[in-house]
């Protein structure tokens, strides 16, 4: 009982001390309490994450959301420091205009191809050239043309055929609707899929597939060929994924035809077959491979921390377990001991679309005053055509 008495009078006392302590201004303070997170020894701390932007080109997007999702899952850090990615899409060539005039400043890009990696290089960026020099090819994808079973683009378009962008030509400027071919492309200054078109055009017009010039592309017959062409297109759009999109909605009596990646036709042929019907996949002769090179940039406003964190990411999406489910999505594969003839690969699902396990003739890339003298062609001729 007295022990009770005891332990009793002692808690009162301790509250009268507390009571007299806040009264007098004891334990006042001006700032408020603070509750400091806990966190367990060893473990990567959140307030000193590196940030790494990556910018991308959007047809690719599942894919590498995907593989970023299950990178971040396992906590990469550098030197213990916790790695935070930070995806932005952009149009391919948007990636380009937007790092020339300082729109964008990331830690790494990921357009659809190294011919947007070459007009980089060669432009004062960061007051350098070579901004994006450190670049690796991450997946493949061809350029393909995508018609309507039982259009007029699927009965005069064949694949591998030398006379194929000719007979584009010809078929758009059919007068009447119902033979025409119903075309659509890219803007070639928005999207990698309509600069690379124009490329092998050109290519086509001088029957070459190497050494294209800027005097080729400037050539008064090719201008004139090529406006011919261009004025008769159904509509020049901004992306290729919204272009095939608008196809599969509308269906072939707006657009018969169109010229996209091969993964961005893959991924819609399902789609198409549930509305208006199926999907041919057209090959043209010389083609150009879409190579997605994921390049970390020597720019000032990067720091090595983040430039190591993109290194580490890059390898990561170069692997086995991420370029095998890439081809589930239609892209092929950069390393060739990963197959794409397994019976459930898309390659194997919808040959009878026409799809090509090889690609057998590769157009070279154009120099970068090539590439420019394309680029002001579309420039010189884009008031005219449909948008």
């Amino acid at each position: 009982m007295r022990k009770a008495w005891v332990v009793a009078a002692g808690f009162f006392l301790i509250c009268a001390l507390v009571v007299v302590a806040v009264s007098q201004g004891w334990l006042a303070s001006s700032a408020p309490l603070a509750i400091l997170p806990t966190r367990v020894p060893g473990t990567p701390d959140p307030s000193q994450a590196i940030k790494l932007q990556l910018v991308y080109s959007s047809e690719k997007e599942v894919w590498l959301k995907q593989s970023v999702n299950a990178w971040q899952a396992t906590n990469p850090t550098v030197d213990g420091k916790p790695i935070q990615v930070e995806l932005i899409s952009r149009g391919s060539q948007e990636i380009v205009t937007q790092l020339q005039d300082g729109s964008l400043r990331p830690t790494a890009i990921s357009p659809a191809s190294t011919l947007q990696i070459t007009q980089i290089n060669v432009a004062q960026i960061d007051a350098k050239t070579n901004l994006a020099a450190d670049a690796e090819p991450m997946l493949i994808s061809p350029l393909v043309l995508a018609a309507y079973e039982g259009s007029p683009a699927a009965s005069l378009l064949k694949s591998q055929d030398p006379q194929l962008w000719q007979a584009l030509h010809d078929g758009v400027l059919i007068p009447q609707r119902s033979q025409k071919i119903l075309f659509a492309q890219t803007s070639p200054t928005t999207s990698n899929s309509g600069f690379q078109a124009w490329i092998l055009m050109a290519y086509a017009y001088h029957n070459k597939a190497s050494g294209l010039t800027a005097g080729d592309v400037n050539d008064p017959k090719f201008v004139e060929w090529l406006q011919g062409y261009a004025k008769n297109v159904e509509q020049f759009a901004e992306s290729t994924g919204s272009l095939m999109q608008k196809m599969v909605q509308f269906g072939p009596s707006s657009y018969g035809a169109a010229v996209v990646y091969e993964s961005t036709a893959l991924e819609y042929l399902p789609k198409a077959q549930g509305r208006f019907g199926k999907l041919i996949l057209v090959y043209p002769p010389q083609n150009l491979y879409s190579d997605h090179p994921l390049a970390i940039l020597d720019a000032s406003w990067s720091s090595d921390d983040q430039r190591e964190a993109a290194g580490l990411l890059r390898e990561f999406l170069l692997a086995k377990p991420q370029q095998t489910t890439a081809v589930q999505q239609g892209f092929r594969p950069v390393d060739p001991d990963i197959a794409i003839d397994a019976a459930d690969s898309p390659f194997v699902k919808y040959q009878s679309s026409g799809v090509q396990m090889s690609i057998p003739n590769l157009a070279a890339e154009p120099d970068a005053a090539t590439i420019k003298a394309v680029l002001d062609l579309w420039n010189s001729l884009a008031a005219s055509v449909k948008r």
